[in-house]
């Protein structure tokens, strides 16, 4: 899995720079109604995982007129301070994960502008467990990893009148297969058992603050 990990975060660090080069190189620009040259290269951030302590980065550039294609990855490898519980034994809460997210999306009106649909696939790695305030984390601790996608539907706009900085608003829905080792939470726990679940339900959420580039 490490190496897998490896692979896959330096497959996305060569993506970026060699996607933002193809744009400027090639000069594939979108124009809006008035004709003007319009970028389409865009970079954003998702601050409601940067709430969770999750750094994260999406690229995301046109393909035609109404077709865009995002790449999303984050990393998480921070654990919070250790706690104490009742019966003495100690508690080591964590978050840790990463997770790469590709999303096609058609675009009602022209590329960045108003509303969306996405249709997105997910892989992640996960060690999370011993969050007080999650109730299903509060006990017990998950590794393993998941897969899968689903349907989204978004929406761009522009943050003042020169067009370089925005919101995006998304929400998806699908499924999910899900490899996971069960632990408790505290240090001394062992393996408690090995499962394989089916998941149908919210696969994203995001309000990104998002850059256009040039």
């Amino acid at each position: 899995m490490k190496s897998l990990r490896t692979l896959l975060w330096g497959i996305s660090l060569l993506i970026v720079p060699t996607l933002c080069r193809a744009q400027s190189e090639y000069s594939t620009e979108l124009y809006n109604r008035s004709g003007n040259v319009r970028h389409h290269v865009e970079l954003r951030t998702n601050m409601l995982y940067l709430a969770t302590t999750t750094p994260n980065i999406s690229i995301d550039f046109g393909l035609a007129d109404h077709w865009s294609l995002s790449l999303t990855a984050s990393y998480n490898p921070f654990k919070f301070p250790k706690r104490n519980r009742d019966d003495g034994k100690i508690v080591n809460p964590k978050f840790m994960h990463w997770l790469v997210e590709p999303e096609l999306k058609l675009w009602f009106d022209e590329h960045l502008e108003g509303w969306y649909m996405g249709l997105h696939g997910l892989y992640s790695e996960y060690n999370v467990g011993g969050i007080s305030f999650i109730s299903a984390l509060n006990e017990d601790r998950y590794k393993g990893n998941l897969f899968g996608g689903g349907l989204s539907i978004g929406w761009h706009t522009w943050l003042g009148k020169k067009h370089r900085t925005g919101l995006d608003f998304s929400l998806g829905a699908g499924y999910l297969r899900l490899h996971y080792d069960k632990y408790k939470a505290c240090n001394c726990s062992g393996v408690i058992g090995t499962y394989d679940r089916n998941y149908i339900g919210p696969t994203k959420a995001a309000i990104s603050l998002t850059y256009m580039i040039k």
